[in-house]
């Protein structure tokens, strides 16, 4: 006997009549009645007797169609359970980011995944990171200004600093670092608007006013034109790895540098998904392998 034939046996009990059960199940009338013939012809019996108003069910078809139902039922219960583990297993983390974190961190996204392939990784570019964990739109943040709130736990990842990138020809593209207070007899500077006051406040320390000759939040856009040769772009020092260019250059700045520390939020909650907690304790032994990395290399 073939499932199928069993879904047909108990629709047409359910209807009352072949009629009624072909139009529920979307087959023809000649289809189904031959496939009750190969039931019948399998146990030797009639399941169904003819009678003048439609059919009825025989003591043999009666005593299937409870076993049927049952057996209908037990399938049905081991689909859902089936489901339900998979929704289960496949849990969701939910992670807001800035775009040039997400550049230097992609690397570890990728392992994770590699590692973790039922987790669900939903990365987002946000700007009041603190506020989405507050408010539980979001599991985990990765954020340069972490408030001072009890509830929130902030882990400290790495210092970023900005780097000078300019085009292999630049007059500046063979030194390997230039003093902050260069940047002023630079006539093409840009920067992301997002490190605007960072980069006044330290200009104004140093005496100087920098103004960018675009204003733009895309670090695309910098390192285009970069490589165009239309200006000397101020970036983020972990883009570097990131970064696979031969018509680029990256120039380190010395003395006082524009930097700002990137820190890991999270609720401090018990309730915690066990897949947040394992994200936030593989990304702290990535950024410290990292770091170890970057310090034998002598980056």
């Amino acid at each position: 006997m073939e499932l199928r034939q069993l879904e047909y046996f108990i629709q047409i009990c359910k209807s009352g009549s072949f009629t009624k059960a072909k139009d529920e199940l979307g087959v023809t009338q000649p289809t189904l009645s031959q496939q009750i013939r190969v039931l019948e012809d399998e146990y030797n019996i009639p399941l169904f007797d003819r009678v003048s108003r439609g059919i009825e069910v025989t003591e043999a078809g009666r005593i299937l169609l409870n076993k049927g139902n049952a057996i209908m039922n037990l399938l049905e219960e081991a689909r859902n359970e089936i489901v339900g583990r998979n929704h289960k297993a496949r849990e969701t983390i939910s992670i807001g980011c800035c775009p040039a974190e997400l550049e230097y961190l992609a690397p570890f996204f990728m392992k994770f995944h590699q590692k973790h392939p039922s987790i669900l990784l939903k990365i987002m570019d946000v700007e009041d990171v603190e506020n989405k964990v507050l408010e539980r739109t979001l599991d985990i943040g990765i954020t340069a200004y972490p408030l001072a709130v009890p509830s929130l736990i902030s882990t400290h990842l790495y210092k970023q600093e900005l780097v000078l990138l300019v085009h292999s020809e630049h007059p500046l593209a063979n030194q390997s670092s230039i003093p902050f207070q260069s940047l002023k007899q630079i006539q093409s500077v840009m920067f992301r608007e997002q490190n605007k006051s960072l980069i006044d406040r330290y200009s104004s320390f140093c005496g100087f006013t920098l103004k960018s000759i675009i204003e733009t939040s895309s670090i695309s856009v910098l390192m285009n034109w970069a490589r165009q040769g239309l200006g000397a772009a101020l970036i983020p020092t972990s883009l570097h790895e990131s970064m696979k260019d031969d018509s680029l250059r990256m120039v380190k700045l010395d003395g006082h540098i524009p930097s700002w520390d990137i820190s890991l939020i999270y609720l401090q909650s018990a309730r915690r998904k066990s897949a947040a907690n394992k994200f936030i304790l593989e990304m702290e032994s990535y950024v410290r392998e990292a770091e170890v990395s970057q310090a034998c290399s002598g980056n």
